[in-house]
């Protein structure tokens, strides 16, 4: 075997391992976050959807936790199972599967560190995707996900942050 053969096979067995070659999650999507923890005590905010089995599905609203120069802001809303869904069908047609295991961190003093992710249940089995990062080269495909989410949950943030 040549060795661009084998540098190709190579290439293919990393691009498997790392998560390139992946399908969409199948099962229920039963978690589902975005944050961005802001360094030098400016805090974490979040959103996440819970809609764990059995249970009604949620939609958390966290801003400013351990932020040095304002008060904390934390609410909870109950959703539709439709709300869960709409969220389901937005992470798979803009391929968020596709940034599980990102992780980009260009140790900059300051600066904020972003994270996506989510979890589905299939089979009793629990799949995860998870991407994080910090720096300003980022994948534009992990730039575009982050925006997506954080659009997915406005509506419940503007509530949040209009009650500050």
């Amino acid at each position: 075997m040549s060795v661009g053969r084998i540098v190709i096979l190579i290439g293919a067995l990393l691009m498997a391992m790392t998560g390139f070659s992946q399908e969409a999650p199948k099962g229920k999507l039963i978690y589902c976050s975005y944050s961005c923890n802001r360094h030098a005590g400016l805090g974490k905010s979040y959103c996440e959807l819970i809609a764990d089995e059995g249970k009604e599905p949620q939609i958390v609203v966290s801003l400013y936790n351990d932020c040095h120069f304002r008060d904390a802001v934390k609410k909870t809303f109950t959703v539709t199972a439709a709300e869960v869904e709409k969220m389901r069908q937005l992470l798979e047609k803009g391929e968020v599967y596709k940034l599980d295991g990102y992780n980009h961190d260009e140790q900059l003093e300051g600066g904020a560190t972003y994270r996506i992710y989510q979890e589905y249940l299939f089979e009793g089995t629990v799949i995860k995707v998870n991407a994080t990062w910090s720096g300003h080269e980022i994948k534009p495909e992990a730039m575009s996900a982050y925006a997506m989410i954080e659009n997915f949950f406005d509506p419940w943030r503007e509530q949040v942050e209009t009650k500050d």
